[in-house]
């Protein structure tokens, strides 16, 4: 009885929810109130049982039973005196069926009600016939009928709707196709519908005791179709219109199913400790309404997260919640094999297998199920052809002779067919063999490929180890030229400043010659490893490098168009040294007056430009393209996965324009 009286409330708010929960956010009862007052005041016999009828459902979804049966006994008085409310009154009291436990009854009831109100053209009339028509459909959902429901909304009870110009039950039956499609994961054709159930939605203007929780689950249901689209921008937008209402309705239902959309948002773009309390305050919503199902649809997602971070010992809790509170069976052989992978992780590999084995015996269970089914058939099948037979034999008892008659022409008939099944064995095989060398073929192509990959991979771990080899012999000889021969010509110098008063012209001279040397030195280490690179940021030490480089004869100007960029150092020094080749070979060969070196970066992908104004240069020539230069560079952008184009002519300058793979530092850590 519990269970019809919940299927009862489902249908009566079936245009505005798709799950068995009666959702709340305010208080309704001041609408209920003024309905009610209305009804009681008004001299009208025909305004009163109409109100009356509606009063009926009100109190329903508020689960008031008692007064629900007042006012549709009240109505049930008056309705005989008008024949649109007398024919109306089908559909209220459609429901006294689904009570008794007679579901045939109730959709007998309703196609009845909506064949009375075909001949009326009422928006009344119109907004009934649709509510009526997705009852019906959602009854042929529960028999798994859903193409019959699908049909009934777009074909019958959307155009109803959209005469009867009630926007809020337009938008929750666009939302009902909608969410069968999401059962279906045809994601992009749910997004159509979603997009008008929430510009229709955003229309209503007719105050109901249900529009602001239709608004909000619309919101929801979107937001969280768009993130499973990787919409991300779009669904941010949706989820900030239902936070800007949800935030003053802290003990509203609706904030189970709006943090599960939440978190479900921070979890597919990775930020995992965002999404981690989006579903915990989810939790806490549902335990708060004991609304299992959302309960168990964010312990299943939050599980999906913590396994990711590695946290197994509460995954596995979460696990085992799931498997202690599911009443499907189905659902167990899921956790069951995600309990299989948790203990796989962990090495625990006795209880990895336990949990695959029952994994696999509820499977086989499953499987048996429909085996079963399949034998009593054949039984059933098997005992009628034994039926026949034993008639048959009984009529060849009485026309034996005649049989004789035909026994040749039925053993001839006998050989023609066992020739043809021979036949068709022998094509068999010889397309089985034909498909097994082509598979051979197949399987020898792959191999060829994987070889070819692997050698791929080969070179790179190679050009790899030579470009860090490099760069760390780089540093050492910078330290040493620094630490070692710069600290000994420091030290000279300042003997040489003692001893400036002995003998004021040599030490001068020598005094001069140690400054270049120091100044040379730094020149050297700072070539070699950059402290400002080491110490500050890229674009710190392309900015010395570009300034160190411009004099009076070419000027060197510096772009880097990147506003926050948190590149691994190993990436860094990789984009520095192929700079600082490319403008060495500017400076060296180009005899350029202008040099214009700019940096930019679109999320995954590092961009540099290296333009001048010199001779340029034939780049068909072989000889120009096998310096050692252009070799470095050449190793260094493959080893990011990078573009190199190159453009020049002679007396047009040089373009060089490169595209680098990288990842940023939060990437890399995850």
């Amino acid at each position: 009885m519990k269970k019809i009286y919940l299927l009862l409330l489902f249908l009566f708010s079936s245009a505005v929810s798709h799950s068995q929960v009666i959702l709340f956010l305010d208080d309704d009862s001041v609408y209920i109130d003024s309905i009610a007052k209305i009804t009681k005041n008004t001299k009208s016999d025909s305004i009163k049982c109409l109100y009356s009828f509606k009063l009926s459902k009100l109190y329903l979804m508020v689960q008031d039973a008692k007064k629900s049966k007042e006012y549709l006994e009240q109505a049930n008085k008056l309705k005989s005196k008008f024949p649109f409310l007398n024919d109306a009154g089908v559909f209220y009291n459609s429901y006294s069926f689904l009570e008794k436990g007679d579901v045939d009854g109730f959709e007998k009831t309703l196609l009845d009600g909506n064949e009375k109100l075909k001949k009326y053209y009422n928006t009344e009339a119109f907004r009934l016939r649709a509510i009526i028509l997705q009852n019906y459909g959602i009854m042929q959902q529960r028999k798994n009928n859903e193409k019959a429901y699908m049909k009934l909304l777009i074909n019958e009870a959307i155009p109803a709707a959209k005469k009867s110009r009630d926007y809020e039950l337009i938008s929750g039956l666009y939302k009902a196709v909608a969410i069968i499609f999401m059962n279906n994961n045809e994601r992009e054709k749910a997004s159509e519908y979603l997009n008008e159930a929430q510009l229709y939605i955003e229309r209503a203007i007719k105050k109901s005791p249900t529009l602001a929780e239709s608004k909000m689950e619309t919101y929801i249901i979107n937001a969280e179709n768009l993130v499973e689209l990787k919409h991300f921008y779009d669904a941010e937008k949706v989820l900030d219109k239902a936070f800007s209402t949800l935030k003053n309705f802290p003990d509203s239902n609706l904030n189970d199913s709006y943090f599960y959309s939440e978190g479900l948002y921070y979890a597919k773009q990775n930020k995992n400790a965002i999404a981690l309390e989006s579903y915990e305050k989810g939790i806490k919503s549902a335990e708060k309404h004991l609304n299992a199902i959302a309960l168990n649809r964010l312990k299943f997602a939050e599980y999906e997260v913590l396994f990711k971070l590695k946290n197994y010992e509460k995954a596995k809790k979460n696990l085992e919640y799931l498997l202690k509170n599911t009443p499907f069976v189905v659902d167990k052989k899921n956790y069951y094999n995600e309990l299989a992978k948790v203990y796989n992780a962990t090495k625990e590999y006795d209880k990895a297998y336990f949990y695959s084995h029952k994994y696999n015996a509820v499977n086989d269970s499953l499987n048996n199920t429909k085996f079963k089914s399949e034998i009593v058939e054949l039984e059933a099948k098997y005992k009628k052809a034994e039926s026949e037979k034993k008639i048959t034999m009984l009529q060849s008892l009485n026309d034996k002779a005649a049989l004789m008659v035909y026994s040749n022409r039925l053993n001839s008939l006998l050989f023609a067919g066992l020739s043809f099944l021979l036949l068709l064995i022998v094509l068999f095989l010889w397309i089985f063999n034909k498909n097994q060398k082509k598979l051979s073929v197949q399987k020898e192509i792959n191999l060829k490929q994987e070889l070819s990959a692997f050698e791929d991979r080969h070179k790179l771990s190679v050009s790899k180890a030579l470009i860090q080899g490099e760069e760390m012999e780089r540093k050492r000889i910078a330290r040493d030229l620094h630490d070692g021969l710069g600290s000994m010509l420091s030290s000279v110098k300042i003997h040489l400043n003692l001893a400036k008063k002995e003998n004021a012209e040599t030490v001068n001279g020598v005094d001069a010659l140690l400054d270049n040397s120091i100044k040379e030195l730094r020149n050297i280490s700072q070539n070699l490893m950059p402290e400002s690179l080491l110490e500050l940021s890229l674009e710190h030490a392309l900015r010395d490098l570009c300034a160190a480089n411009s004099n009076a004869v070419t000027k060197v100007e510096f772009q880097y168009l990147i506003k926050k960029s948190r590149l691994p150092k190993n990436y860094e020094i990789m984009i520095y040294r192929i700079i600082q080749e490319l403008l060495n070979n500017a400076l060296k060969y180009a005899k350029a007056s202008q040099v214009l070196v700019s940096c930019s970066q679109n999320k995954d992908v590092f961009f540099i430009t290296v333009e001048d104004n010199g001779v340029g240069f034939d780049i068909s020539d072989p000889k120009n393209k096998n310096g050692m230069g252009l070799k470095n560079i050449k190793n260094r952008v493959e080893f990011l996965n990078g573009k190199l184009e190159i453009e020049s002519k002679p007396n047009q300058g040089t373009s060089v324009y490169i595209e680098l793979n990288v990842i940023n530092e939060n990437q890399e850590n995850e």
